[in-house]
């Protein structure tokens, strides 16, 4: 059986001209990492090819259905790679410089389970960290994702009284559009007899994160944030 010439990493609006046949104005282009004779992928970032649909399916020998299913399902799972990358990054990068104790305090109020197995919550917390960044500076199939500290986003959190999450809003820039939030947001956890928090992420998702999370992750998260923006 022959063995594709390429795989496909996932479908992008980045890049708008096939790199085939040199069309244009595309809405979307498949991502194409080159094989070696084995089938394993042989090539960086820089070897990947972007191709429209017809192209992508005529270097491949499939149907063009075909191939925007599969760019779908291989971007859902970098997108899915991406959220968990956000998450660990949203938690773990404000403790990066935090005393050991912190850090050891944080990683095991997470995974409590690993407390006596011998796991060094400082190497751990670097591993994550390094991973995520990796995660999100991979451009194989597009640009590369915001991943800094200042790159976070504040997102004001609406809990209800048995802390679960009610709503999750971004922070807006304008200072009168963030008090009306701020008063907005304390009247409706009034009604639910709840509460308000204001917590900094990459995206909503990993707020919901950080909110969920202890006190001790919540201050460090907050010092982060003040840190990157003085």
């Amino acid at each position: 059986m022959r063995t594709p010439k390429w795989k496909i990493k996932g479908i992008v609006d980045d890049f708008d001209e096939c790199g085939c046949c040199g069309r244009r104005g595309l809405k979307r282009t498949v991502a194409l990492m080159p094989l070696d004779a084995d089938g394993n992928e042989d090539g960086t970032a820089e070897d990947v090819a972007y191709y429209g649909t017809s192209c992508a399916a005529a270097a491949l020998g499939w149907t063009q259905g075909k191939v925007a299913d599969t760019a779908r399902a291989a971007q859902a799972e970098r997108d899915q790679h991406d959220a968990y990358a956000r998450r660990m990054l949203s938690i773990y990068a404000p403790v990066e410089v935090a005393p050991v104790g912190v850090k050891a305090r944080v990683y095991y109020g997470r995974n409590r389970h690993l407390r006596d197995r011998g796991v060094k919550a400082t190497e751990e917390v670097a591993k994550l960290l390094a991973e995520a960044r990796a995660t999100l500076a991979d451009t194989t199939s597009g640009l590369a994702r915001p991943s800094r500290i200042e790159d976070f986003r504040r997102y004001i959190v609406i809990l209800t009284r048995d802390e679960r999450i009610l709503l999750v809003r971004q922070v807006p820039e304008d200072d009168l559009e963030r008090q009306e939030q701020a008063r907005a947001a304390q009247r409706r956890a009034d009604e639910v007899r709840g509460s308000v928090l204001v917590v900094a992420a990459l995206d909503a998702e990993a707020a919901r994160e950080v909110a969920y999370a202890d006190a001790l992750t919540r201050e460090w998260n907050a010092k982060a944030w003040q840190a990157a923006h003085v």
